[in-house]
């Protein structure tokens, strides 16, 4: 995944609203997200692979859309096609400690239908249903970041902001 282009990721090294579950029911949480690396090499983590990540700590990361922006560019935005007004990225949280704040890293799967031409990964989304599932663990991981069914996602095509590249093509 290129983490530079990924307009979902742009808030990497921010703090972000997440839903945890404190044992008793969910809350909402402000998280740094990127977690700690012990790689010199690698700053923080802010992205995992779903199949291998532990998932001991779920949460949800709250979005609207996530995308792709290429070389400055839009290239797609995504968004869940449901009634609810925001949809939810899987992550994991780790609680912080005295050189690191509480954060937290998304998780990510192969590519949804939807958006198998843009990309051949990306963040995971977790159905409305199974989002309380997700929290409290109640099933496993991979059961509940099964692939969206084809037509689930909006896919918005860029607006064309310069008209130069338009009348070049004339």
């Amino acid at each position: 995944m290129d983490i530079e282009n990924d307009e979902a990721l742009s808030g990497i090294g921010k703090q972000h609203r997440v839903m945890i579950w404190d044992g008793h029911q969910e809350r909402e949480k402000e998280l740094h997200w990127g977690l700690p690396s012990r790689d010199p090499e690698v700053f923080q983590i802010p992205l995992l692979k779903s199949e291998t990540a532990i998932i001991d700590r779920p949460c949800l990361l709250l979005a609207n859309e996530f995308g792709l922006v290429k070389r400055g560019k839009t290239i797609y935005a995504a968004s869940l096609i449901s009634d609810e007004p925001f949809f939810c990225i899987a992550a994991v949280w780790r609680p912080g400690g005295r050189d690191w704040p509480d954060s937290f890293a998304a998780l990510t799967v192969p590519a949804y239908d939807d958006l198998a031409p843009h990309k051949d990964r990306h963040v995971a989304v977790v159905a409305p249903d199974d989002w309380f599932d997700w929290l409290m663990g109640a099933r496993p991981p991979l059961d509940i970041l099964r692939p969206f069914p084809k037509g689930s996602f909006s896919i918005m095509p860029p607006i064309q902001q310069n008209f130069d590249e338009l009348l070049g093509a004339a």
